[in-house]
């Protein structure tokens, strides 16, 4: 008689949530896209896909992405020691930048604040199609 393996519960229930048997809604991700950019990590592009499917327009995306790009520019170039005074961010903003400090160079960061405005130019005037902008910007800046 062949024996059969046994799953507890709990190791069960994990298996049928990853593969996707049990439905799991998407959860607003946005946040986590942006930091996963700024990380340099490649689990950005599976957050992109969880913020388009709880509806995230692409606009929103890249403004989010240059806000947070300048954000970290402005603490990590700062050679003040009151950051706030000198850059005006408040201490939630700034507490968040530092997360992501040196990841990139300033130049770099600079560089995909440009690239960030060309495309979002690049929709106003139908240069760069909406649907392709983010991944795009992924594309051409990691």
């Amino acid at each position: 008689m062949q024996e059969q393996k046994r799953l507890d519960y709990d190791k069960a229930f994990e298996t049928l949530i990853k593969d996707g048997t049990i439905y799991r809604p998407p959860k607003d991700a946005i946040f986590d896209f942006v930091d996963a950019v700024l990380d340099r990590s490649v689990k950005c592009w599976d957050l992109l896909e969880q913020s388009y499917a709880v509806g995230e327009a692409n606009m929103v995306l890249l403004s989010v992405l240059y806000n947070n790009f300048k954000q970290v520019l402005q603490v990590q170039s700062c050679k003040s020691t009151d950051i706030s005074k000198s850059t005006g961010l408040t201490g939630w903003q700034i507490m968040n930048a530092k997360k992501h400090l040196n990841n990139y160079s300033n130049g770099e960061l600079v560089s995909g604040m440009r690239l960030l405005q060309e495309i979002e130019t690049g929709i106003k005037t139908g240069k760069i199609e909406d649907e392709f902008s983010v991944q795009y910007f992924l594309c051409n800046f990691l």
